[in-house]
C-alpha cells in the first residue's frame, strides 16, 4: 500500500457518534463493492488509527489505503460520502511515509453467539434437519467478544448486525491476501502510523 486517505468523523450534538459510523461505513462498504475484482476482493484496505480494543473504541478516524492514486480515482469516495460532507472531513490522497516500519492487520471477527443461526448453517452444511442441528448446537457455549464494532445493515436480507473488528500488529509488510468489501482482511497487512 503506497497511498492513503484519512476520513475523520466530526463531532455533532445532533447526530450520535455510533450512528454516524454506521452510515459512513455503509457507504464506504458500497464503494468497495463497486470496485471489487472477479474474486470479490477489494484493492483498498481500511485502518483505524485511533483503534483501542481495551476501551472498545474505533475512534473517529478511518484510513483508506490503496496501491496507487488511480485506485482512489476509481473509488471516488467523496461521491459516496456526499450526503455526509457536513459530518466528515476527507483529506486529500497522501503517500504512506517512507519511514513507516510498523504494520497492522484489521480483520472481521464473527462471534458464535447466535445458536439459531449456527444451527441453520449446520443443518444446510451437514444435510440434517434444523432440529437435529439445534440439539447439537445447544451443547456448545456461545463465544462472545468485547471487540469494537460498527452496526451494519445487510443489503441481502435487511437485517442489522454488528461488524466486530479486531486488530493485530504484524512484524513485516508481507504480500497479504487482499481485502474484503469491508476493507478488512485475515492476511492483508497495512502500514501503521
Amino acid at each position: 500500500m503506497k497511498v492513503y486517505i484519512d476520513i475523520t468523523l466530526l463531532p455533532d450534538n445532533d447526530i450520535g457518534h455510533h450512528f454516524l459510523w454506521e452510515k459512513v461505513f455503509q457507504q464506504v462498504h458500497l464503494a468497495l463493492v463497486e470496485i471489487k475484482d472477479a474474486d470479490g476482493l477489494s484493492p483498498v484496505g481500511i485502518g483505524f488509527p485511533e483503534y483501542n480494543e481495551g476501551k472498545k473504541q474505533l475512534g473517529r478516524k478511518l484510513r483508506l489505503f490503496a496501491p496507487d492514486e488511480k485506485t482512489f480515482d476509481r473509488l471516488d469516495i467523496k461521491k459516496w460520502l456526499s450526503r455526509f460532507l457536513d459530518y466528515v472531513h476527507i483529506k486529500k490522497v497522501q503517500p504512506v511515509p517512507a519511514t513507516c516500519d510498523e504494520f497492522i492487520r484489521f480483520r472481521r471477527y464473527q462471534t458464535k453467539s447466535n445458536i439459531e443461526r449456527l444451527a441453520r448453517r449446520t443443518a444446510a452444511r451437514k444435510s440434517v434437519s434444523y432440529e437435529e442441528a439445534l440439539a447439537e448446537r445447544e451443547c456448545v457455549s456461545p463465544v462472545m467478544t468485547d471487540a469494537p464494532y460498527i452496526w451494519m445493515k445487510s443489503l441481502g436480507n435487511g437485517n442489522r448486525f454488528r461488524l466486530f473488528i479486531k486488530s493485530e500488529r504484524v512484524k513485516n509488510a508481507g504480500t497479504g491476501d487482499g481485502y474484503s468489501t469491508y476493507g478488512l482482511s485475515n492476511g492483508g497487512v497495512l502500514p501503521y502510523f
